[in-house]
């Protein structure tokens, strides 16, 4: 990325208070711009420029995201199953199938090829459809919520197959026929169920927030070992329940098959790359790796350490298309690590995943806000063809970005890029007082009558962005951080 020479062409990057807007020295346009926003740029009291929303509304923000909605899909869907099954006395196959079942769709929803031909899919849909389907459709990046929801059906099915198993136990050994594979199904059958209940309890958003490192291992080990106690319990199951039968006649062991398949997978697309470190500054650093033709808008796994953490981080597609570079901004104890000493080698993992900023030519007018760090990720978008058509075919596409001195030389190229797409983008420097991103992104949206509004930045402001833009029946996206 370069700068333009040409001082006809070349934009003020000089800060002129802690909301500057980059002015392209094109007078027409800046003046119909400038005519339609009636320059109002509300930074000084912006709680009284528009109405608070209900509290009623804030309820619905909070409880009825898309998340939870597929979380409580899923469960109804289960539900209903349970149902047809509950008509008749269920067998333990029925409930270890029904187990197997959703252990299955909670990796299957989260496997990257299948991702990728989704959301790939999903971004060519026209935007002719009326909106309100497009900013249901957009919401897909919320899959999460399935996986949340089949792995905690599976723990509420097994609860069932032990009560089943249990209650056959005792029958069988008041009967005095009990074996000792009897002994190691009902043993197996109380740990597997230990596993996945702590699983599930450090999945709980704030536990796993405040013991990020202890969820992550043991959902990794614990799942691993869980599963190879299901194999057993299966196994032992099928055998006792029709010991004339052979395995392979098991739906439940397919299911599992197809599932340790799904989670050896990965591994098996994993490699290390060498990394070329060039810091941007104290807070930011850029890691330049090999990579033959990195998609646009994706996300890919980097970790010094496989077996113990895995980081995701947007990719930016290099010009010569060789290479890919992600920007790490110092945001927690891994990342700071990484800034002060910059490793030479990461392990990274294949193929990398389409991220929810696939889905912006859904609509034919967008707010694109970036925070920090967070301009990483839009650099991608920026630069690729679904913008360049966006453009092409007339439609709206505005930027907002905040960071710490965003006219630092360190930043030339990036506002270059960034004017490109929008020549009078919204720039805030946080050294000089941090705005109000979520009411800015509101607002601007609210003026320029933008159909939806892409968030990158931490948890937080992500959060503020999108409940404020929804909160007065605007769309806004942004990053899932439970999923």
């Amino acid at each position: 990325m370069s700068q333009k020479s040409e001082s006809s062409k070349t934009p003020d990057y000089t800060p002129k208070s802690s909301c500057t807007t980059i002015v392209a020295l094109d007078q027409k346009n800046e003046a119909s711009i400038r005519e339609r926003l009636d320059d109002r740029w509300p930074t000084t009291c912006p709680a009284q420029q528009l109405k608070s929303r209900p509290s009623w509304a804030r309820f619905c923000l909070h409880w009825l995201t898309p998340y939870r909605i597929l979380i409580a899909v899923t469960f109804a869907a289960n539900a209903i199953v349970g149902g047809f099954i509950s008509r008749t006395k269920p067998s333990s196959g029925q409930l270890l199938t029904a187990t197997a079942t959703n252990l299955l769709v909670s990796v299957l929803v989260r496997q990257e090829d299948l991702l990728n031909v989704s959301f790939g899919l999903i971004a060519k849909i026209p935007s002719t459809l009326p909106l309100s389907i497009r900013k249901v459709i957009a919401d897909f990046h919320h899959y999460g919520g399935v996986h949340i929801g089949c792995a905690v059906s599976s723990l509420l099915w097994y609860c069932l197959f032990i009560v089943v198993n249990t209650r056959d136990c005792i029958r069988i050994s008041k009967a005095g026929s009990m074996t000792k594979w009897h002994w190691i199904d009902i043993a197996t059958c109380y740990i597997f169920l230990l596993s996945l209940l702590v699983i599930c309890l450090i999945a709980i958003p704030r536990l796993r927030e405040r013991l990020h490192n202890s969820f992550e291992r043991s959902h990794r080990f614990g799942g691993w070992f869980a599963l190879a106690l299901l194999w057993t319990n299966t196994g032992i199951r099928t055998q006792l329940d029709s010991p004339s039968k052979p395995l392979y006649t098991s739906p439940s062991l397919w299911l599992l098959a197809a599932t340790t398949f799904l989670i050896i997978l990965p591994w098996l697309r994993m490699y290390r790359v060498p990394i070329r470190a060039t810091p941007i500054s104290s807070r930011d650093i850029k890691l330049t790796f090999p990579f033959a033709n990195m998609p646009y808008t994706s996300t890919a796994r980097f970790s010094l350490s496989p077996l113990l953490e895995w980081h995701a981080f947007a990719t930016v597609p290099s010009r010569d298309g060789f290479s890919a570079d992600i920007i790490i901004s110092a945001a927690g104890d891994w990342t700071k690590d990484v800034i002060a000493h910059p490793p030479t080698h990461m392990y990274i993992r294949t193929p990398p995943t389409a991220n929810f900023l696939t889905f912006t030519p859904l609509f034919n007018s967008v707010l694109l806000v970036a925070t920090g760090a967070g301009i990483g990720p839009m650099l991608s978008l920026f630069s690729s063809p679904a913008i360049a058509r966006m453009k092409e075919e007339g439609k709206t596409v505005r930027v907002m970005w905040c960071a710490y001195e965003p006219y630092a030389p360190h930043w030339a190229d990036v506002l270059a890029v960034i004017q490109s797409v929008d020549p009078l983008p919204k720039i805030f420097d946080s050294k000089q007082g941090r705005p109000d991103v979520a009411f800015e992104a509101r607002y601007l949206a609210h003026v320029e009558e933008l159909e939806a509004v892409m968030i990158v930045s931490n948890k937080k402001v992500t959060d503020e962005v999108v409940r404020e833009v929804k909160g007065f029946g605007g769309a806004a996206y942004g990053a899932v951080f439970d999923s």
